[in-house]
């Protein structure tokens, strides 16, 4: 029964006081995560990376339009369905600062003992990726299942940010997958963090066996 610890782009373009798309307060966690993934428990370790080519499409300036404009995306593939969802500030350009890991997180990851990796998503210019297992179609797949399956893992904890977005659908497709999947409410942040947002979060996540504690 092997545990997986999964930690969502931990990335200078997410994190306050300077990236691109910073989530509020998520340079709290760093510290935390850089302790909580030298934990014993672990059978591997699986950092993700927001990987975007410049001509990404869910950049705004892609499309002339401002930052947070809602878009609808269409498949790149037959059935050509459609999804609305927001563009997003240019951010994680491959091979920028903002990109990276940040360093705390990086420095104690490269030191781990336990079996760890990295795994990119969003690096196909013509998809938006929240989840680190699938593109927003259920098309393209990362190797993350495969790494899961691999080492054994039967459980799988998802931190990092953020927690509406990246971490939520991570966990869900996890669950998906007949994972038993629990999110560490403290090891993340959200975007919104409202009641009623949060609220809404709760429920989506109960509808999808995704336990948050």
């Amino acid at each position: 029964m092997g545990k997986a610890l999964i930690v969502v782009d931990l990335q200078f373009d997410f994190l306050p006081p300077n990236g691109s798309l910073a989530v509020p307060t998520g340079d709290q966690i760093v510290s935390p995560i850089a302790e909580l993934i030298k934990d014993e428990r672990w059978s591997v370790v699986i950092a993700t990376q927001d990987w975007h080519p410049k001509d990404h499409v869910s950049f705004a300036a892609n499309h002339n339009l401002p930052d947070f404009s809602e878009f609808e995306y269409t498949s790149p593939a037959k059935p050509y369905g459609t999804q609305k969802a927001t563009l997003w500030p240019v951010h994680c350009v491959q091979g920028t600062q903002g990109a990276e890991l940040a360093p705390e997180m990086a420095t104690a990851f490269e030191k781990l003992e336990c079996d760890h990796h990295v795994v990119q998503k969003g690096f196909l210019a013509d998809r938006e990726y929240y989840s680190a297992f699938n593109d927003i179609w259920n098309d393209h797949h990362t190797q993350l299942d495969a790494m899961l399956q691999k080492h054994g893992i039967n459980d799988v904890f998802v931190v990092g940010l953020a927690l509406d977005y990246c971490v939520k659908s991570t966990a869900i497709s996890a669950a998906n997958l007949g994972y038993r999947t629990t999110i560490l409410q403290n090891y993340t942040r959200p975007i919104a963090s409202d009641h009623k947002a949060m609220c809404n979060l709760r429920q989506e996540l109960i509808q999808n066996d995704v336990t948050l504690k």
